[in-house]
């Protein structure tokens, strides 16, 4: 892609033009785009028969004087290029924080490059607001992160890491990583169910696994699967499992089979070598979307014993991870920028049809090098279908959004397409900045068709999240007061396929202060005061809290005893937001503060979004009986209404 930006001192329109002389067949394959601000935005697609240099002359014309520049692009082959950098750490395609457990996350990063002393690593979009990668030297670095409270309101995060070593393309890896709280026990709806039947394989090839999952309402993210050569703590520690995404396969969100494949144990080993795999899945539904009060199923631990057959012989293009999976000869080849791994063929036999002989020896992810059939294409990752996308590209990421114009008031006529440069989304996000310039009523709405589920987010300045509407339709809508700041809407899709939509923003001036009056069961602002509560549980609604205002509820308990607590209010902006503490004695037991933000656990109902849920466990020395008091306060004197379950079980 390359953004041409003319200008014109008369201010008249302005189109652009490109012709390369040495390539006669750019038709469906290379084209100009105007994009929101006027500039042209050449996007081209190459193929194996492009591979070198070429020229392109682009022309910009005013309809009376045309200037023209010459730009030339070298195009280099992205299949099994020996010397380009590989991640052999963070090792998968994700993890997984328990937020119950640890605050952060860190990860190892490390890039082999058999012929570079430094590879630059660094991290690329969609970045993640907060995050450091500290690079230690020329081929490893860390990174590290800690969500804040309004980050956790989000269950999943791409991390986009970046390798170049200056003499190939820079090498992508895409790695999930999954937020995981504490479960709410006065949730909306019912948990998923997961139906599996485990058996036993005889392979070298990758071993597919697969799920029934089915849920009332229906699942909205793609259900994981976690996997280890040795048998899992009780319960597991997902961060110590391999993690995979699966993928729908029949069926919908309500009841569908997702399949994934796992790495094969034994690929390189002699037949009859045997290996067990251990592997659980793990779905979560959507059912309070305006909130995290949503359901998370993990199933039983299953087994699997793989046993190797020594040889196989994968048709060319299938998915890889070893020479020995394709057969005497093929190779196992890393392809594209992520370094996706396929079987090709060698050449001695003829090429089939879309394929043709190397002109160099492939090198594969084994380390054998020889000519191969190569697709034609040049990847053997399926092309998308050309997907007609609408005039605000490129907006792919907030960074894409903050260089394009704002967006005003209005209703717009958008478009959701299928990704075409990334396997981290199964669409690409279209990102808008809108600029408040006083306290206004906000008004944010999307109509799309059935291709896909469209989901709508609003975000600050620095991409942190402040409402969400997340359905599992493609109409969705955000309405709140916003006071004067820059924000940024994320429109992303689910299922593959291109879905039309409509964005609609309206805003009208309001006072986003309001005048608090609290509720009737005031005073209650203190131990002394603290409402009483019934044994095993206890419900009251019609809550209200004002600005610096608690409300304490006494709660007496017994050594090993859980404590649960569930608030229900909706939050459409930081002065809504309400948290759950946990007091013994005068002493919270749960902090959250403004002052340091980082004590803020989502595991503790100190999140940044609608609904909060708690559990605490009674540690020894209360045999004979403690008081406990659950306080519900306003972060950074936050007010709002509410309603409050305490259980003990």
């Amino acid at each position: 892609m390359v953004s041409l930006n003319g200008t014109d001192p008369d201010g008249d329109p302005l189109r652009y033009k490109f012709h390369a002389a040495d390539l006669s067949d750019l038709d469906g394959r290379a084209a100009i785009t105007e994009s929101p601000s006027g500039a042209g935005v050449f996007k081209w697609t190459p193929v194996a028969a492009d591979v070198g240099r070429h020229a392109f002359d682009f022309a910009v014309s005013d309809a009376s004087h045309t200037t023209t520049v010459t730009i030339s692009v070298d195009v280099r082959s992205a299949i099994g290029a020996a010397t380009a950098p590989v991640f052999r750490q963070p090792l998968g395609s994700g993890t997984t924080l328990d937020l119950t457990k640890d605050a952060c996350v860190d990860l190892d990063v490390v890039i082999d490059d058999q012929d570079s002393a430094r590879v630059k690593i660094t991290e690329t979009d969609p970045m993640i607001d907060g995050a450091t990668l500290t690079v230690r030297d020329g081929h490893t670095a860390t990174w590290h992160w800690c969500p804040s409270r309004e980050q956790q309101a989000e269950p999943r995060y791409t991390l986009a890491l970046a390798a170049d070593d200056g003499d190939n393309p820079r090498t992508i890896k895409n790695y999930l990583v999954v937020l995981r709280g504490a479960p709410g026990t006065s949730c909306p709806g019912t948990p998923p169910a997961i139906a599996h039947t485990a058996h036993d394989v005889s392979s070298i090839v990758d071993v597919p696994v697969s799920a029934t999952v089915t849920d009332d309402k229906g699942v909205k993210d793609a259900p994981l699967v976690y996997y280890s050569p040795t048998q899992p703590a009780t319960p597991p520690d997902l961060a110590k499992m391999s993690q995979l995404t699966m993928r729908l396969t029949s069926g919908d969100a309500r009841n569908g089979v997702y399949s994934v494949n796992v790495p094969n144990p034994v690929a390189q080993m002699p037949s009859g070598t045997k290996q067990t795999v251990y592997y659980l899945f793990v779905a979560s539904d959507n059912d309070d979307t305006t909130g995290t009060c949503n359901h998370t199923t993990t199933s039983q631990v299953y087994t699997m014993a793989v046993t190797s057959t020594g040889t196989a012989n994968l048709p060319i293009c299938s998915a890889c991870t070893s020479d020995a999976q394709c057969g005497a000869g093929d190779e196992c080849v890393r392809m594209g920028a992520t370094g996706a791994t396929f079987c090709l063929q060698a050449c001695g036999a003829g090429c089939p049809s879309g394929y043709t002989c190397s002109t160099t020896a492939v090198t594969s992810v084994d380390g054998a090098s020889a000519p191969q059939c190569v697709p034609d294409s040049g990847s053997c990752e399926m092309s998308p279908t050309t997907c007609a996308d609408d005039s605000w590209e490129v907006n792919d990421t907030r960074t894409d959004a903050s260089t394009n114009p704002t967006l005003a008031p209005g209703t717009y006529n958008l478009v959701s397409c299928p990704s075409t440069t990334s396997t981290a989304s199964i669409a690409n996000d279209d990102w808008f900045k809108i600029v408040v310039p006083s306290d206004q009523r906000v008004d944010l709405a999307i109509a799309g068709g059935m291709p896909t589920d469209l989901d709508l987010h609003l975000y600050d300045a620095s991409g942190g999240p402040i409402a969400a509407s997340v359905g599992l339709e493609a109409s969705e809508d955000i309405n709140l007061c916003l006071p004067a700041a820059t924000y940024y809407i994320k429109v992303n899709g689910f299922r593959t396929g291109r879905n039309p939509y409509t964005l609609t923003y309206t805003s009208r001036a309001e006072s986003c202060t309001q005048v608090c009056r609290d509720d009737a069961r005031e005073d209650d602002d203190s131990a002394a005061a603290a409402r009483t509560t019934t044994y095993p549980s206890f419900t009251s609604p019609a809550n209200m809290i004002c600005p610096g205002d608690d409300d304490w509820y006494k709660v007496p308990l017994f050594t090993a005893e859980v404590l649960t607590v569930d608030l229900s209010f909706t939050q459409s902006n930081p002065s809504q937001d309400l948290d759950i503490h946990v007091y013994q004695g005068g002493v919270d037991l749960t902090p959250c503060d403004v002052s340091d933000p980082s004590t803020c656990l989502l595991s503790n109902g100190q999140g940044g979004r609608s609904n909060e849920h708690a559990r605490f466990i009674v540690g020894p020395g209360c045999e004979n009986g403690c008081d406990f008091y659950v306080v519900v306060r306003g972060f950074n004197h936050a007010s709002n209404s509410y309603g409050i379950t305490i259980g003990i079980q």
